[in-house]
């Protein structure tokens, strides 16, 4: 299943967005037609960015005091 956003009423060869610009398919052929259009026409909504790792904290060099008396 696909899940689609464009501007509300948007056609496209007989695939018509809702009144929201939410369009839903499990269609192969409309899903490859779809994605050939974003991001430049319209985004897919069900497929979550993927996010970038988080880098390492740096660790704290730990200081190790020692008292001469």
């Amino acid at each position: 299943m696909a899940e689609y956003h464009a501007s509300p009423r948007y056609s496209l060869d007989g695939i018509e967005f809702d009144v929201s610009g939410v369009y839903v398919t499990e269609d192969v052929g409309e899903i490859a037609r779809l994605d050939a259009l974003v991001p430049t026409w319209i985004s897919r909504i069900d497929v979550k960015e993927p996010e970038e790792p988080k880098k390492p904290r740096a660790k704290k060099a730990q200081t190790t005091e020692t008292s001469e008396e």
